[in-house]
């Protein structure tokens, strides 16, 4: 379990420090004609702080889609053979003319891609052959033939799709420190955006998330270096980052409301569970071109928590979130709660720095260092009533 981890974490910083060329296609500016010869510029972007090249693939292909028919042509690069080596430095991009020959029965709104190296969609309009206005009244009765059911001229990869409904939730991090035993905290969260920004239905529909967190403790101390308690919390809510009504004192208002579910997935005696409803209005306010504070009271009532009937004596009904940080800058956030017993309560505090601030640092890393600590009882779910030392940890985020 320990070398998974580390290659683990290996293999996100890898992944940092060394990106791969990013392939970008530029639409042409006039209308292409079809059965003629289409040229297209294709940049490679090398955004890493290494040199490196890429090869051109032979062959080179693009997938061609019009409302009619969908082909996969061959690409030729201009003054650059298929198979040469394109060098690329540091942070700099290199430029490829290429060719494609259009089908001559493609006409109206084109979409094309390139597929090795995979490039964005590009989409531009394609006046027809004069050849096939010729025969104008076959093409239609053939266009009809294959076009009962219009082709989608979106070429979208279902990665790129995903990517553009799954973002960001809870802050993503792994955490070392020591009081009792030597100890490693770690999170990693995302939420799912049901519905896009775009289509015919209900704007409140495209507000809906699933979203999932998951927080460990993981004791280094012990043999077989086992996790001492794991939560996991999926959520279902609604989430509007910002209203256009708002007071003129604030940046912006913002709210969440949904439902939670936690469990740390144990049996017996360690076994915990809750289900919990909760809103979440977020006022943020700028206090300068680059610093802004976001307030966040989690207002909360408990649902089920046969398996921990005491909670709310340890954690409340209200958990606030306090944020002060500059855009790109150092961060600190608090998240505090006070049990209705006022004896009991937690805080946590994350300090975080970016890492290509650090002097010496490529810009182009990502991440943040993090010290983190917390002061309380119930820094696990398991531990709901017990109050341990003070915490002390550092580590990294990956986002915060």
């Amino acid at each position: 379990m320990k070398r998974f981890w580390i290659g683990a974490v290996g293999l996100i910083l890898v992944n940092l420090l060394h990106a791969a060329p990013e392939a970008l296609l530029v639409p042409p500016v006039d209308a292409a004609q079809a059965g003629k010869v289409l040229r297209i510029s294709l940049f490679l972007n090398n955004p890493s702080t290494e040199s490196t090249e890429f090869l051109l693939p032979i062959p080179m292909q693009a997938e061609l889609v019009s409302k009619y028919e969908q082909r996969t042509v061959p690409v030729l690069p201009v003054g650059t053979p298929s198979g040469s080596a394109i060098p690329l430095a540091p942070m700099s991009f290199a430029r490829v003319e290429m060719t494609i020959v259009l089908p001559d029965t493609f006409e109206g709104n084109v979409s094309l891609r390139i597929n090795d190296p995979e490039s964005n969609a590009i989409m531009f309009t394609v006046t027809p052959a004069v050849a096939v206005r010729a025969t104008s009244g076959a093409v239609k009765a053939a266009e009809a033939a294959v076009s009962e059911k219009p082709k989608d001229l979106d070429l979208t990869s279902e990665h790129e799709k995903l990517r553009g409904h799954i973002s960001g939730y809870d802050p993503i991090y792994f955490a070392v420190g020591s009081n009792e035993r030597t100890n490693a905290k770690f999170q990693f969260s995302f939420k799912y955006r049901f519905f896009g920004p775009s289509g015919n239905i209900p704007e409140w529909w495209r507000e809906l998330y699933f979203g999932y967190t998951q927080t460990s403790l993981w004791n280094l101390s012990d043999p077989s270096l086992p996790f001492y308690d794991t939560s996991y919390k999926p959520a279902l809510f609604y989430l509007r980052q910002s209203f256009a009504t708002k007071p003129d004192w604030l940046t912006r208002l913002g709210l969440q409301a949904g439902v939670q579910h936690e469990s740390n997935g144990s049996a017996g005696d360690v076994s915990r569970s809750l289900n919990t409803v909760f809103v979440t209005p977020m006022f943020t306010r700028a206090i300068s071109r680059k610093w802004s504070v976001t307030v966040a009271p989690r207002f909360l009532a408990y649902l089920e928590k046969s398996e921990n009937p005491q909670i709310a004596s340890y954690r409340g009904n209200v958990e606030l979130m306090i944020r002060v940080g500059a855009r790109e800058g150092v961060e600190l956030t608090s998240y505090l709660r006070k049990g209705t017993d006022w004896s009991y309560g937690s805080m946590q505090f994350d300090f975080t720095w970016p890492l290509r601030r650090i002097p010496g640092v490529p810009s182009t890393v990502g991440g943040h260092l993090l010290l983190q600590y917390f002061n309380g009882w119930g820094e696990s779910l398991r531990d709901y009533d017990v109050r341990r030392p003070d915490q002390v940890r550092g580590g990294f985020m990956l986002a915060r």
